[in-house]
């Protein structure tokens, strides 16, 4: 490739009520926020702030009438509250815009146009029919984003918040055929396989993209999984994000605490019920993906 795949600039979390979700994040979380703001072009207000390794982005679109057929507004329409995309940061936008549609990815730019010149583009979204969920590209730079500061650390959720967040263990995509992970995540993006695995109802492969980042890529092949019962009712796409803990059970305690009904609890982990989340299907885990390299 004649770019790189950089650090993952945030994940996409769409909802219905930003004040609301806004108050969670920081509540759950203690997190950072480094931007709040309405954006024109795109008929959406939206938040930024940062999660140990993470940037989450809880996205309202615009309610008004006349912006309900915006690319935002259909999604809301559609799914209501959800995880919606996938951001990452390259060095060339010119150079991944060319990469992706050599590999037959479709692109738009910010109002959901199609892209004719990247070179003039601010940041790229891929087709989610190409991609099988929605990814986006951007130059660092795009927003203030306080983790590309040197002096920046992720110490406080490490060894100071509740929760003791280590990182972001993986993001979860859903595909109906595992078999096109390879094209997608290896190829398209450039990532390594770290791992394969059958479990809990599913295929599944991990890989890693870019500086720091995990997909898990998961194919259900049994009815009534969790996985398989999201792909029914809302297709391939971003499914979940999964926060390695060092102490499981003090932020089972934390979240419990504050109110949080945990789900699918296991020996080495447990999710958060989605409905106290706002839509976001998230999980806390103290496993170790094997030939995962991240400290």
């Amino acid at each position: 490739m004649d770019f790189a795949v950089g650090k993952l600039f945030h994940l996409g979390h769409l909802v219905e009520d930003l004040e609301a979700v806004d108050r969670w994040y920081d509540d759950i979380f203690g997190c950072v926020r480094f931007y709040h703001g309405y954006e024109k072009a795109a008929r959406r207000t939206a938040s930024l702030l940062v999660i140990s390794d993470m940037v989450m982005e809880p996205i309202m679109p615009s309610a008004a009438p006349e912006d309900a057929q915006s690319p935002l507004g259909k999604f809301k329409t559609r799914f209501g509250n959800r995880l919606h995309s996938i951001a990452w940061y390259v060095d060339d936008i010119g150079a991944c815009s060319a990469h992706l549609a050599d590999n037959g990815i479709r692109q738009v730019g910010l109002t959901g146009k199609p892209v004719t010149d990247p070179r003039i583009q601010v940041a790229v979204w891929t087709h989610p029919k190409d991609t099988r969920a929605l990814w986006e590209f951007c130059e660092p730079g795009f927003a203030r984003d306080p983790r590309l500061d040197a002096a920046w650390s992720d110490g406080f959720w490490r060894n100071e918040h509740p929760l003791r967040i280590q990182r972001t263990a993986y993001i979860s995509v859903v595909l109906n055929d595992l078999a096109e992970a390879p094209s997608l995540y290896g190829q398209a993006l450039g990532g390594t396989l770290l791992h394969e695995e059958e479990s809990g109802g599913a295929r599944r492969a991990f890989y890693a993209v870019g500086e720091e980042t995990v997909i898990q890529a998961i194919q259900p092949v049994q009815p009534g999984t969790v996985e398989a019962d999201d792909l029914k009712r809302n297709g391939e796409g971003v499914h979940e994000i999964v926060f390695a803990t060092s102490d499981l059970g003090a932020a089972a305690a934390f979240l419990e605490a504050k109110g949080q009904r945990l789900e699918r609890r296991s020996g080495d982990a447990f999710w958060i019920n989605i409905d106290d989340s706002f839509g976001l299907n998230v999980g806390f885990t103290d496993r170790n993906i094997p030939n995962d390299k991240r400290g």
